[in-house]
């Protein structure tokens, strides 16, 4: 299975290509604004992940000292 995520500033663009999609076999589904955030989110921290432990005090403190 492939997935692909398409953005578009029109939204008559994308029922365009939700219905070309459909059209040619392919499930389609549109996301929403916070179920798009949570894959963004996911993608981040899983790129931010070392696996390392981080003290939280120590994390804290920096962050307040800046």
């Amino acid at each position: 299975m492939e997935t692909a995520l398409l953005k578009t500033k029109s939204k008559k663009d994308l029922v365009m290509v939700l219905n070309i999609a459909k059209k040619i076999g392919i499930d389609v589904r549109k996301l929403s604004a916070s179920e798009a955030e949570d894959i963004a989110m996911i993608n981040a921290m899983r790129k931010g992940r070392t696996g390392r432990y981080t003290d939280t005090k120590k994390f804290l403190k920096k962050l307040r000292s800046e």
